[in-house]
């Protein structure tokens, strides 16, 4: 399918403060040994208790502006993909915020796959020719969610931010492909709990995980009418280092030419990891213009979904 749509720039906001394995492990009483070899996790970040998601997303929102080289009034329409609501109306806070004067949007949430998600239906909006530039906001504040004595959750989760502006490019380039699906008798695994605190039953996520991962680069590719081989680069979330090597074994695809960085750096901030690592591999020039790149997300709901791209516009 010809969507003529790709992504026009690209930000991020990394939060400041580090939580090292030291800390995490003393925590807990083990070692931080322990912890690399679970989650290949080395250090997240945490932001304020006092910054707010439509503060996180404004600044990720204007550096995705600026790298795309349109002004802010050019914005018409914002999409905000997130799983820790502290208002229901961010998308309306931060077109207000960045002077988007003639702007629609909304807030939607699908989980750890909500930036697919996002991205896909900014995608859709852009194709009909209904709005011209979209800008798709991933952004999660996982430490205001977290029971901070539940080792499961604590090891992995974390907070950050990441934007991208979606509009119309050349035939040859941009999304080629979008699949994306859900199995909601897997939601018992991975949700919220009625004290508000992220669950996790570990064991199923990860089962679940490094199966549906391989299985939702295939379906996108197979929609796309490619192959793996032409594939350049994957960006998978980055729910757990050891979930993207299993999976990518499984695939049969080097692991080289998968990000991988985001979750051993930033942990596991659910929505935002794979726009954050897109953004690294195109910052260290491993995505090229031209490149064949496979964006995979899976987590809550249970949920998954991937979009096929040819970077670049």
């Amino acid at each position: 399918m010809d969507y003529n749509v790709g992504i026009l720039g690209i930000g991020v906001n990394i939060p400041k403060q580090v939580i090292g394995n030291e800390e995490i492990a003393k925590r807990f009483g083990i070692t931080e040994e322990e912890i690399v070899m679970k989650t290949g996790i080395l250090e997240r970040r945490y932001e304020s208790s006092e910054t707010s998601l439509t503060d996180m997303s404004e600044i990720a929102g204007r550096r995705a502006i600026e790298n795309a080289g349109v002004e802010s009034s050019e914005i018409d329409m914002v999409i905000i993909g997130t799983n820790t609501h502290d208002t229901h109306i961010t998308a309306a806070l931060v077109q207000d915020r960045i002077g988007a004067t003639e702007c629609a949007g909304l807030d939607l949430h699908s989980g750890c796959s909500s930036f697919i998600t996002a991205l896909a239906t900014g995608a859709q909006y852009v194709q009909t020719g209904l709005y011209k530039n979209v800008l798709v906001v991933a952004v999660d504040k996982c430490s205001s969610l977290l029971d901070p004595t539940d080792k499961k959750t604590a090891l992995i989760f974390a907070d950050g931010a990441s934007a991208v502006v979606v509009g119309k490019v050349p035939k040859e380039k941009g999304i080629l492909g979008i699949n994306m699906q859900m199995d909601g008798s897997g939601g018992k695994y991975l949700h919220l709990n009625e004290n508000k605190n992220i669950f996790m039953n570990g064991r199923a996520v990860f089962e679940f995980a490094i199966d549906k991962f391989p299985e939702a680069v295939k379906k996108v590719l197979e929609v796309s009418n490619l192959t793996l081989s032409e594939v350049d680069f994957i960006v998978p979330h980055q729910s757990n280092l050891r979930i993207i090597e299993k999976g990518t074994e499984t695939l049969g695809f080097p692991l080289e030419k998968v990000h991988t960085k985001t979750v051993q750096y930033y942990g596991n901030s659910s929505a935002p990891t794979i726009s954050i690592g897109l953004h690294e591999e195109v910052k260290e020039g491993k995505i090229k213009d031209g490149d064949l790149v496979v964006l995979v997300g899976y987590g809550a709901g249970l949920g998954w979904g991937s979009i096929a791209l040819r970077w670049g516009k």
